[in-house]
């Protein structure tokens, strides 16, 4: 009998665990999204001033777009490995 209420005492900590980690992903995957956004939004900046100038200044945010173009790919990608742990640990739940 103590072995399988140890058991289910086990299942519920890590239930609360896995809870706990789901919640930390959601709220970072919103920071995220919010920071692609933003990046998002200043490259199409970029893009407007470049397009609208061609003055030195122009020239510099151009060089500076592909810089935080890379920056959103890598946010992207990390977005997507976050919700990847996401649909594991539900995976995981659900076959405990």
């Amino acid at each position: 009998m103590d072995l399988v209420k140890d058991r289910i005492d086990s299942i519920k900590i890590k239930a609360k665990q896995l809870a706990l980690k789901v919640e930390r992903l959601e709220k970072e995957n919103e920071f995220l999204n919010k920071k692609i956004k933003q990046l998002e939004t200043k490259q199409s900046n970029i893009h407007i001033a470049q397009v609208s100038s061609q003055s030195p200044v122009a020239s510099n945010e151009a060089k500076s777009e592909g810089k935080d173009a890379k920056s959103v790919k890598k946010l992207k990608k990390e977005v997507s490995q976050y919700i990847k742990e996401i649909d594991r640990c539900i995976e995981w739940m659900k076959g405990v």
